[in-house]
This record gives structure tokens, C-alpha cells and sequence, in this order.
């Protein structure tokens, strides 16, 4: 008996250290992990994030859904590695939260392999998203599913791949190549106001889903996009633009207004998504949208001569 109590001792003895060791270890890890994360939780908390974190991280995954997922989690927790690295991404400084600082949007054509739904390069989730919350504004979560779902399909048809008519998806994209504009132009059959039927239908360049991130707007690039639309159309040979907005989006009117286009008639034939009601899914109801044209020739105007005075 006095032998093994005395080999338990000699083991004991070994493994204290151990333990000590790895306690240690263990409290040094945990209050590195809290320390980060803790400090861009709490600019979120104070509202330095913006309207950023409200939108996508990733590949379509909400940023507050996000964030909230992983800060429910106790830091000293084993959490999955990957849901962690993008934690720390979409509450990194001056990169995620505000890209768009200074000359770093970037306006271009969509590429083939961005518009494709099984291509790893695919933007049209974020699109979705992205003209959801700028175009609709829905009043409820599910509205905003319901419409994300609606407008990922409409997407694909007017500007990808197996549509035969001319086409151009713009994206205006920050420094970390995040979506935060877009607009898109098609040939199709319509009259000057954009309807699909009148006396005077033929291919006219039609623009739609013209989105800008609220929190990147006030910099010129809905702006910027819009003259994009008019080069391409003027390549394709076109000498005119029509699209179709709604009465109520003042913002977006003023916008078109600035740029050029005169409001022509106005459309109460067009509907707008609202919410299905109690049974779920999605409704539409008829809303008043203004038919809006531009010229791209532009107006001439006479150059002015004037006759200077002889001093001598």
C-alpha cells in the first residue's frame, strides 16, 4: 500500500503542472478572442458600422444575422473557424464597413460568370438583395424574401446568358469588390413611354433596376451609372433611353429628372409587390409609375456670336 501511495503521489505531482499549464493557456486564449471582437461589437452597438451591416456579408448572407449569431456565442466557446473569419471581416475598419471612401468604386459590365447562379463568381444574390432594399423598401422580413426570390429570377432572365436580346448589367463595386450599384439595359419592343403596346412600338433601350446602396449614395455613382447606360446605348446605335419609376420614388424621379428625362405620361397598369397577407407569399398591386425619356441626341442650341468693340 505505501508503494502505490506513493507512485499516485509521484503521478500527481507530474500532472500539476500540466493542468496549470494548460489553464493558463486556456484564460490567455479566451481573453485574446473577446478582445477583438468586443471592440467591433461595440462600434456596431454605437452605430459607427452603418447601414453596411444591415446588407450582405459574403455570398448573400445578412451582416446583422451575422454579427448576432456570433456574438451570442461566448468567445472562449469553440466556434466554428469559418463563421469567426467572417465575423472579423465584415467588422473590419475602413475596408468593409466604408469602402467606399475616396476614388474606390469601380463601374463596369457584369461579367458572364458573375450572372451565372452555380458560378462561384455569382453576384445575383446580392443583386436581389441590393435592389430589394433601394427599389422596394419592403415593410416586413418575408416581403423581403418574397421579393429577393422574385427578383433573382427576373435577373437571370433579362441579362443572362439565354436571353437573345441586347443586354448590358452594370455593377459599381467598392475597393473589397462589394456590389453597392447597378443598372440594366435592354432592347426590347415598346413605345416611347416603355409599354408593350401602343401605336408607336419598336426596340428601344429600356433601363431598369437602377440600385444604389443607401449608404453609398450622395457620391455620384447612380449618376455615373446612368451615363454608362447612355454610351452603351448610343454604341447599339439607339438615340433615345425609356424606363418606367414609380410616382412615390422621389428620390429616384429627382435623380432621372437631373440627368435629362422628361416625364412623358404616366402608367397605372404597372403593379408593385406587397405582402400576401396572412397566408404568406407575395401579392401585387397596381401602382402609378411616371414614363420618363430621353433624348440622347440632346437639344441644339445656336452658338452665340459676339462682336468686340474696336479699341483703335
Amino acid at each position: 500500500i505505501p508503494m502505490a501511495v506513493a507512485r499516485s503521489w509521484k503521478a500527481c505531482r507530474l500532472s500539476i503542472p500540466l493542468v496549470l499549464s494548460a489553464t493558463l493557456v486556456f484564460l490567455i486564449s479566451s481573453i485574446l478572442l473577446s478582445s477583438t471582437p468586443n471592440r467591433g461589437l461595440v462600434d456596431y452597438q454605437h452605430g459607427y458600422v452603418g447601414h453596411a451591416l444591415t446588407r450582405t456579408c459574403g455570398k448573400g448572407v445578412p451582416m446583422v444575422s451575422t454579427v448576432t449569431e456570433c456574438s451570442s456565442v461566448s468567445p472562449a466557446s469553440q466556434v466554428n473557424r469559418r463563421l469567426r473569419a467572417q465575423r472579423l471581416k465584415c467588422l473590419t475598419p475602413h475596408t468593409t464597413v466604408f469602402p467606399w471612401t475616396g476614388q474606390g468604386v469601380t463601374i463596369r459590365p457584369a461579367e458572364r460568370q458573375q450572372l451565372m447562379p452555380l458560378s462561384s463568381q455569382s453576384v445575383i444574390d446580392d443583386l436581389a438583395i441590393l435592389c430589394t432594399d433601394a427599389i422596394f423598401e419592403p415593410s416586413s422580413q418575408r416581403l423581403a424574401q418574397n421579393i429577393q426570390k422574385y427578383l433573382y429570377k427576373k435577373l437571370i432572365e433579362r441579362y443572362g446568358s439565354s436571353n437573345s436580346n441586347e443586354n448590358c448589367l452594370f455593377l459599381a463595386t467598392n475597393a473589397d469588390s462589394s456590389v453597392v450599384g447597378c443598372v440594366g439595359l435592354e432592347v426590347v419592343p415598346v413605345t416611347k413611354a416603355g409599354k408593350p403596346e401602343g401605336e408607336d412600338v419598336e426596340p428601344r433601350p429600356l433601363l431598369e433596376f437602377l440600385a444604389v446602396d443607401p449608404s453609398a449614395r450622395g457620391m455620384g455613382i447612380g449618376k455615373s451609372l446612368l451615363k454608362q447606360c447612355e454610351a452603351k446605348a448610343k454604341e447599339w446605335g439607339y438615340k433615345e433611353i425609356v424606363l418606367q419609376v414609380a410616382a412615390d420614388n422621389i428620390v429616384a424621379t429627382n435623380l432621372y429628372k437631373k440627368a435629362g428625362y422628361s416625364v412623358i405620361a404616366e402608367d397605372n397598369t404597372i403593379v408593385r409587390p406587397k405582402d400576401g397577407g396572412i397566408f404568406g407569399g407575395m401579392a401585387f398591386e397596381p401602382t402609378v409609375h411616371l414614363c420618363m425619356r430621353k433624348d440622347l441626341n440632346g437639344p441644339t442650341f445656336p452658338i452665340p456670336t459676339f462682336s468686340l468693340p474696336k479699341l483703335f
